[in-house]
């Protein structure tokens, strides 16, 4: 008699280990396979032979290194779910259990097991758009010179410091980094050791290399606009969304219509509270808290909005104030307004998705 089951896959980049669970959360079968075109077709021997029904399939990555791996699975009729890393980052510090392929593969699985609302992974469309494929490109160009610069700006903060006080008493007052380095640009440092004079080099080849990272920059962010409108985006209509927010939405939500709900995009991206209260029996909880294993790139995008939002935009205003005048605190006033803002931005994905040509070939895990 077979018996339904979910799967759980942890992927990386030459190997992959999955692991099944019965529906009462038993463990029938753990094993490890390559990740090439024998290892993909041992997956789907294993998921076969298991002896039951496996009715969703979990992976972790599943826009990256589990990607060949979904594609595999869909293509063999299987329900594919994407399961954020923070979900079983959280189950397993729970446990307090160590870190291994086989563990990771046994929490995707109970994480996919916990939550059947989970969404589809990796949605395809049958033309992938060339523009959207830019824009993945553009943002991950951006996050590397991004990175390189925060770098630079931190290794150069000891080397002012160990600069003579005569020097630093000329720098101006103030705890930004790019500020002192360009004043130091421009002073007359006179006679200095060799050390120091060492020093002055440092920071001036620093500066340098900041402005072509920030040159870089300011010609990644002038080619976003037009990407967006190839795509059709309307996501900078909303106040606080600007170009490089909404490029950060595209790339990290992918197709917006494997969210069948707002609720279920709201949980996703992490908008949803998670209740924390006690005491209440039946009665509906008062006390929650952020969600910290949802996505948090569109979690931070959100934040970033709502911030905006409090502070220019009138209705954004209102809200608050009335979240506050029922009894909110103001971290609670904050989740129900970001709750509302994933509302507003799934739905406006939702109706470029229906006027696009083409959906978004791919989606972030």
């Amino acid at each position: 008699m077979t018996t339904s089951a979910v799967a759980g896959i942890d992927p990386h980049k030459r190997s992959g280990t999955v692991a099944v669970l019965s529906a009462t959360g038993e463990l029938i079968t753990c094993e490890s396979f390559e990740i090439s075109f024998e290892g993909l077709a041992r997956l789907l021997e294993i998921l076969t032979g298991a002896g039951v029904v496996i009715d969703r399939v979990g992976v972790e990555g599943s826009a990256s290194l589990g990607a060949p791996v979904v594609a595999a699975l869909r293509a063999s009729g299987y329900d594919v779910r994407e399961v954020q890393a923070s979900r079983t980052n959280d189950r397993r510090r729970r446990r307090h259990r160590a870190k291994t392929d086989i563990t990771d593969a046994h929490a995707i699985a109970a994480e996919t097991l916990a939550d059947p609302a989970l969404p589809p992974a990796r949605k395809h469309v049958e033309t992938p758009s060339p523009a959207w494929d830019t824009l993945r490109v553009l943002r991950s160009q951006r996050e590397s010179l991004v990175l390189q610069r925060v770098r630079l700006l931190t290794e150069a903060e000891p080397v002012l410091c160990a600069l003579p006080v005569e020097i630093r008493d000329q720098l101006p007052a103030t705890s930004r980094v790019m500020a002192a380095l360009k004043t130091i640009r421009t002073l007359d440092t006179g006679a200095l050791s060799r050390a120091d004079s060492a020093r002055i080099r440092w920071l001036q080849s620093t500066l340098s290399a900041v402005d072509a990272i920030t040159i870089g920059l300011k010609k990644v962010d002038a080619e976003v606009p037009a990407l967006l409108s190839e795509l059709g985006c309307t996501l900078t209509e909303i106040v606080g969304v600007g170009v490089v927010t909404a490029m950060t939405l595209l790339t990290e939500i992918g197709d917006p219509t494997r969210f069948e709900t707002e609720a279920q995009f709201a949980r996703w991206c992490g908008a949803a509270p998670v209740a924390v209260s006690s005491g209440e029996g039946h009665g509906q909880p008062r006390r929650h808290r952020l969600d910290l294993a949802g996505n948090r790139q569109v979690n931070s995008v959100l934040h970033i909005v709502h911030v905006t939002q409090a502070r220019m935009h009138e209705p954004a205003k209102t809200y608050l104030a009335k979240s506050s005048a029922t009894g909110k605190t103001a971290r609670g006033a904050r989740r129900a307004h970001k709750r509302q803002l994933a509302n507003v931005i799934i739905r406006h994905m939702w109706n470029d998705a229906k006027r696009a040509p083409t959906a978004p070939s791919t989606v972030a895990a």
